[in-house]
């Protein structure tokens, strides 16, 4: 009987890893499930608007790294004079299939001195290939003593670059 069960194990196990063995290298996201498909590098183009009215304000684009997990880094191409790295972290809600990601970066003043922070929370959805995303964001604005100096809204689209 032991022996019995030992040899089906050993089976399951030899099948098992004999078809990991058979899947293409070039597509890691085959074994991934449907909340970490978000996961490798994109490249966004941002339009802030004023919450209010939609009228936009500006527009940016920005590189977004989603880590296995749930954190991330964000990058834009404000002036790094003007603005640090984003970190953050991120969920997936299967019940709507999207992505919520929260960040936070410091702002800084043209001197160079402390200006506040930025926190941001984006919700994106991923296209049925995961090559593509499109979502919106809201954000706050706040000051050096953290003092809300800003509310900020916006839509972003984005495609995989690695």
């Amino acid at each position: 009987m032991k022996t019995a069960t030992l040899l089906a194990i050993a089976l399951a196990a030899a099948s098992t890893v004999a078809a990991a063995a058979s899947l293409p290298e070039h597509h890691p996201r085959l074994l991934v499930s449907p909340a970490n498909g978000i996961v490798g590098t994109w490249e966004f183009q941002a339009r802030f608007f004023a919450c209010a009215s939609g009228q936009t304000l500006r527009q940016l684009r920005a590189s977004s790294v989603f880590n296995a997990g749930g954190t991330m880094l964000d990058t834009s191409t404000d002036p790094t004079a003007t603005r640090g790295p984003a970190f953050g972290t991120w969920t997936y809600d299967p019940r709507t299939g999207r992505h919520v990601a929260q960040m936070r970066l410091y702002r800084y003043n043209p001197d160079g001195s402390f200006a506040g922070v930025a926190q941001i929370r984006r919700t994106l959805t991923l296209s049925s290939d995961g090559d593509s995303a499109s979502g919106t964001f809201t954000g706050q604005i706040l000051g050096p003593h953290d003092e809300l100096l800003a509310a900020t809204c916006g839509e972003e689209t984005g495609v995989r670059s690695l």
